[in-house]
């Protein structure tokens, strides 16, 4: 067989294998352009994958049949990019470009032969996107927002996006009123505000129309301290460590077709805050004889972005806010604790001073929630938040480490990991 004959062959097999197994695997063949255009930067070796949600609007426990339009808004740049925007009915598959950059190594353990091993992996660049859907039926707003944040370990990356959907009934002004923006907003094709439009007639905005910030305490942390020992609580820019430390907080969202309601705000996921400068709060007990405890509070810089996104006859505002830097960390009173018994295993303190380490986790669960309200002022007008924003026993990712923890004048005390995980924020000391 001639060499031009092997490499049609070759050719034709590499195209089926692209247009039938991502079918299999759940990925729709209208995609098969995408995947075959990714091959071929494989091949030139260009750090590239690609991301497959399948995205399921529920409402009442069931997939909503009605029409909505999804965007998917890109949190990995800044400012934030929306990159698909589509129509959908039910639970729909979309997908998308997205770089796989490798940041370093990880040891990794798994099983092999009966047996667990240890090897290293490439660690890849963590991706962050918002998913939103929004739709008007009747009289009915039906909306909802998700955070996905990974890891594109693998070339193709695929996500179970289950969104639940809130309902707001719209009053007859307000139809009036909503018909009334989009005309306007036609006749003029948002180009004030900058919005685009889709071939099936989609108004959206590409980027955040507005971008708004404001300052919130929030607690970090848990300092425990023994006798006659000082205690630090720490977090880092990245100068020394190489990485910045991040701590994961609420974030949320809600659509409006006015001003937000201060009430409304939804839940869409954790989201990383990231340490801006060194910052350390200490628990001197040097000179007490009893054990004390000190929470620590953090200042977060949360941000609310604004959209537009609309069909052919109405448009509405969409709201996204998420946490987004840590300022520096806050000093607080401390209060006398009995600490737990020592347990079975247990390190020791040998230097002075010792750092502690606590270990990347990016699934931990809620811990520590605190009741606020988020003042922002857009244009003239005032927008509140009034919102409960969970810390998350989650410490850093792929970028960013941990928060640790200094101790000092304690050779010989007893220290361990609150319920034995070195994934949480607190450490125990004993004497």
């Amino acid at each position: 067989m001639k060499r031009g004959k092997i490499v049609s062959i070759v050719s034709l097999f590499v195209v089926l294998s692209l247009l039938v197994v991502p079918t299999l695997q759940g990925i729709p063949p209208t995609y098969s352009g995408q995947l075959y255009s990714l091959y071929g930067d494989w091949l030139q070796g260009k750090p590239v994958g690609l991301a497959v949600f399948h995205v399921d609007p529920i409402y009442k426990g069931k997939s909503f049949k009605g029409e909505l339009v999804l965007t998917v808004v890109n949190y990995s740049s800044d400012p934030p990019e929306v990159i698909l925007v589509k129509k959908v009915r039910g639970s729909s598959t979309v997908a998308f470009r997205i770089q796989r950059i490798p940041v370093g190594l990880r040891e990794v353990e798994e099983p092999m032969g009966g047996r667990v091993v240890t090897r290293e992996r490439t660690v890849f660049k963590e991706g962050a996107y918002y998913v939103g859907v929004v739709g008007i039926v009747g009289n009915k707003v039906y909306s909802g927002g998700a955070f996905l944040i990974f890891e594109p370990e693998k070339p193709i990356t695929q996500m179970e996006v289950p969104i639940k959907l809130e309902e707001k009934t719209l009053t007859p002004r307000e139809m009036t009123k909503l018909k009334a923006n989009v005309a306007d907003l036609r006749k003029g094709a948002g180009g004030s505000i900058g919005l685009r439009s889709t071939p099936d007639g989609v108004l959206y905005s590409g980027s955040p129309i507005d971008v708004e910030y404001t300052d919130v305490i929030l607690p970090a942390g848990v300092i425990h301290a023994a006798p006659g020992t000082k205690v630090e609580w720490c977090l880092a820019d990245g100068t020394e460590t190489g990485k910045p430390t991040g701590i994961w907080y609420d974030s949320f969202h809600q659509v409006a077709w006015d001003a937000p309601d201060p009430h409304s705000w939804e839940k869409a996921g954790k989201k990383i805050a990231i340490a801006h400068t060194d910052s350390c709060v200490s628990l001197d007990n040097t000179y007490s004889s009893g054990y004390r405890r000190k929470v620590v509070k953090a200042k977060v810089q949360y941000e609310l972005d604004t959209y537009m996104i609309g069909s052919s006859w109405w448009v509405i505002t969409e709201y996204v806010l998420v946490p987004k830097y840590i300022w520096n960390l806050v000093d607080v009173s401390s209060s006398r604790e009995n600490p737990p018994s020592v347990p079975a295993s247990y390190g020791v303190v040998t230097d002075d001073p010792q750092r502690i380490n606590f270990v990347v986790n990016e699934n931990g669960q809620g811990w520590m929630v605190q009741s606020v309200t988020l003042t922002f002022g857009i244009g003239y007008d005032e927008v509140e938040a009034d919102v409960s924003i969970t810390l998350y026993r989650a410490a850093g990712d792929t970028e960013h480490v941990p928060p640790y923890i200094k101790i000092h004048n304690a050779r010989g005390v007893k220290y361990w990991y609150r319920n034995g995980d070195p994934k949480s924020y607190e450490v125990y000391f004993h004497r």
